[in-house]
């Protein structure tokens, strides 16, 4: 295990420990407000809140963007689901693909990537119990899970799945239940450690009439895209109702 996997745990560890008792849970409550409004991420699903349709995202790992988007999803829109769609135990590994290589990102170094993460189920399970936020766990690998979840509308996906085959998972499966002005949020967009999630963003947009924007809130930035609104009738459709000079 890298030394990165293991302070995130410790961190994960320590933040359980402060949840045993009320003080600690109000304190941690505190803290992930104060993170929301420095998140270019809440931004855009408070922008989101006010449309049909719940919340799906893809790609947790330990959870940090779960907690702060059921954080704000249970003041401003408590009835919404939030969905957290994750294997838990890294990427498939037969579809690690050329298209996710580059330079010092090797096959074999992405297949032992997000592999530490079994605990993190249970940990989500009991923050959304003891904050009474509404999310629901989907573990298992998208092209096994994300067909049960395509029977729903969704207002704001956050896709954060770094491997190319995966974002065209979620994009060719969620992307039609997304409702007219929502927003998907791509993680990895413009990333050059996951060349795979830029290719895959690009080639899906490529026909479609918008592409993916930047939105900046400090030193911190985010790609997304929002579904364009439907499109109004014709004007000549109401021409006859119009009333003409003499």
């Amino acid at each position: 295990m890298k030394r990165v996997d293991r302070l995130r745990i410790r961190h994960d560890d320590e933040i359980a420990k402060l949840m045993e008792t009320e003080a600690g849970q109000a304190e941690y409550w505190r803290r992930l407000d104060d993170e929301c409004h420095q998140s270019p991420l809440i931004w855009l699903l408070e922008e989101s809140l006010e449309l049909e349709g719940d919340v799906i995202e893809c790609g947790v790992y330990r959870g940090g963007s779960t907690r702060l988007m059921g954080r704000r999803m249970r003041d401003l829109a408590p009835g919404k689901r939030l969905f957290a769609c994750d294997s838990f135990e890294g990427f498939p590994q037969d579809r690690i693909l050329d298209a996710d290589l580059g330079p010092f990102r090797f096959r074999f170094k992405i297949r032992r990537k997000f592999r530490h993460a079994m605990d993190v189920p249970g940990r989500l399970i009991a923050f959304f119990d003891t904050y009474r936020v509404n999310g629901h766990v989907v573990k298992g690998f998208f092209s096994e899970t994300l067909r049960r979840m395509r029977r729903r509308k969704y207002c704001f996906m956050f896709i954060d799945c770094d491997i190319y085959e995966s974002h065209l998972d979620c994009l060719n499966v969620l992307y039609d239940q997304l409702v007219p002005g929502g927003i998907v949020v791509f993680d990895d967009y413009a990333e050059p450690k996951w060349p795979g999630a830029s290719r895959a963003v690009d080639e899906f947009f490529a026909d479609q009439p918008v592409k993916p924007e930047q939105l900046m809130l400090g030193r911190k930035s985010v790609w997304f895209v929002r579904k364009p609104q439907a499109e109004q009738q014709p004007a000549e459709i109401y021409e006859p109702l119009l009333l003409k000079r003499a």
